[in-house]
């Protein structure tokens, strides 16, 4: 019996499928996820580009599995505030706002002013950033009235590929609490800020647990695809809360940091509880996608980016500047050579504001104790230990705050899982185990397995073998 997982990813969208006898993945589809810049300073997802990669990469993986009729579900995993204005008809008014999109602060601002910091921590468990969905929807009633008096559905980017698959319109509890428009103490749309906000609660669709069964798939994605036509399609969730759950962070005091361009360190709670401390942190915590939990993120905007940058800018070749994987896998194994502390070389890894726990969104990174005797090795090295420290405040604060232990076993997933030099002073300087699961794909893996819960072929979370431990 198969399984299969979509990850609408910001740089990738992959497709896995998940054999779940043997508990392992036996194929993979990938293609680019295509990011258009109608203005220089602007990005944003075309939902014909989204469709068309999600179905391209479904093919290919579908393509290497030896009896596709035996897949039995899919499901959605996907970057959380980006979304699609949509009429009354199914046709796409806009195209998605990318999440990182800087154009809709003066309406995240003016929704502070409006509703109010606290007000909006408290319900939704979010802090009041230029990111969230909202703000892309004030956007387009500002800029655009002909596309905002049009509009009748709201589909974040995983909810308009799961009606795209089956015809249904449905979300899951991560994705839309990345609105900032979700209740977390009802599990529903609030309407108190919709009312605020001057927003129909009817725009957005039904909201379930992840791993919640809304139909199977359409005759049209069936023939294009080779998914069977009687495959279950399940509500899915937000991608870092996907990867968590691939890697078996399930239960109340286990962290996992996933690395990408940013780092997100993911606690888990059996509570929704919006402290002023959390809020001072800058976290965030909302409905996980294992029912009855609550994840708390803790976030740095450029770490994994913040690497790259510093090994590209010093190790780069060519007019490009690039940096091969062969070369920066030995900038990194050089620093690891270094001395601990970099012989006085110093990184504050604010580069786009200090994430938690500081909550300073206007301060920047800084590298200090610099000489003209410092090596590149060793400002790599600073580089690695300023991302190692951050890593290891933030594990402080969720003890502080009674939700981790004070020495906890740290699970690591994304793309810098393969630097073992990082992730070696990462477990030195924040003095914690670090645990890397045998996963490849670990949001898409972790939609596989909320579909095998819709489906009723999976009822217990799924562990996965460690491959490598940092101590």
């Amino acid at each position: 019996m198969y399984l299969v997982g979509v990850d609408v990813g910001t740089t990738n969208t992959k497709t896995v499928i998940f054999d779940v006898e043997t508990g392992c993945i036996c194929a993979i589809g990938s293609r680019r996820t295509i990011t258009r810049h109608p203005v220089p300073e602007w990005s944003e997802f075309d939902a014909e580009d989204v469709w068309r990669t999600v179905l391209q990469s479904i093919q290919a993986a579908v393509q290497q599995c030896d009896r596709p009729e035996r897949i039995r579900a899919i499901s959605v995993a996907s970057m959380g505030e980006s979304a699609f204005p949509m009429d009354a008809d199914g046709n796409v008014l806009h195209a998605a706002i990318a999440w990182y999109d800087q154009r809709t602060a003066p309406e995240a601002q003016w929704w502070e002013n409006t509703a109010g910091r606290e007000r909006i921590f408290t319900i939704t468990g979010h802090i009041p950033r230029l990111t969230y969905g909202v703000n892309k929807l004030f956007w387009l009633r500002n800029h655009l009235p002909q596309v905002f008096e049009r509009m009748y559905h709201w589909l974040s980017i995983e909810d308009f590929v799961l009606w795209k698959l089956s015809g249904s319109f449905a979300t899951d509890y991560s994705i839309a609490s990345r609105t900032m428009l979700f209740d977390q103490r009802t599990l529903t749309w609030s309407e108190s800020l919709l009312e605020q906000a001057e927003l129909p609660v009817a725009w957005f669709p039904p909201a379930f647990p992840s791993g919640t069964a809304i139909g199977s798939v359409s005759k049209e994605v069936a023939d294009y695809t080779g998914l069977p036509l009687q495959a279950i399609v399940t509500t899915g969730g937000h991608d870092h809360l996907c990867g968590a759950l691939a890697a078996g962070v399930t239960h109340p005091g286990q962290l996992l940091e996933s690395i990408g361009t940013a780092s997100v360190l993911l606690a888990v709670s059996n509570a929704f509880r919006p402290s002023p401390e959390l809020l001072a942190a800058g976290c965030t915590t909302y409905a996980n996608v294992v029912q009855h939990t609550y994840a708390t993120l803790g976030t740095l905007d450029f770490a994994g980016g913040a690497l790259e940058w510093i090994v590209t800018l010093l190790y780069g070749q060519g007019k490009q500047g690039t940096v091969s994987p062969e070369i920066y896998g030995q900038a990194l194994h050089e620093a690891a050579e270094i001395p601990p502390g970099a012989h006085g070389a110093i990184t504050i890894p604010s580069f786009l504001g200090s994430g938690t726990p500081y909550g300073q969104s206007s301060a920047h990174g800084a590298m200090l104790g610099l000489t003209p005797s410092h090596s590149r090795p060793e400002l790599v090295r600073a580089m690695m230990e300023g991302l190692a420290f951050w890593l290891r405040d933030n594990t402080a604060m969720f003890y502080g705050l009674g939700i981790a232990p004070l020495k906890p076993q740290i699970t690591v997933i994304g793309g810098t899982t393969q630097a073992a030099p990082l992730l070696q002073i990462k477990a030195d300087i924040a003095g914690c185990p670090i645990n890397v699961p045998q996963i490849t794909e670990a949001a898409a893996t972790g939609a596989a397995l909320l579909a095998g819960m819709g489906a009723n072929i999976i009822y217990e979370h799924t562990y996965l073998p460690a491959r490598r431990l940092f101590i």
